[in-house]
């Protein structure tokens, strides 16, 4: 984070973070990513697939 908050001075800016939970070898990695703030995106309609979105609003 600290480098996206440096690079206010370069004139560019980092939002969101986002992640590609991968559910398929660890079903409980989201936890991880919901401890450290980061919240599931939108469902995109698959139901059978091996990741979920997840991103993290990093605005200070």
């Amino acid at each position: 984070m600290r480098k996206a908050i440096g690079c206010y001075d370069d004139y560019c800016a980092c939002r969101f973070l986002t992640v590609d939970a991968d559910i398929e070898h660890d079903p409980t990695v989201t936890a991880f990513y919901t401890k450290n703030g980061f919240i599931p995106n939108a469902e995109m309609g698959n139901k059978r697939s091996k990741t979920i979105s997840m991103m993290k609003d990093i605005w200070v």
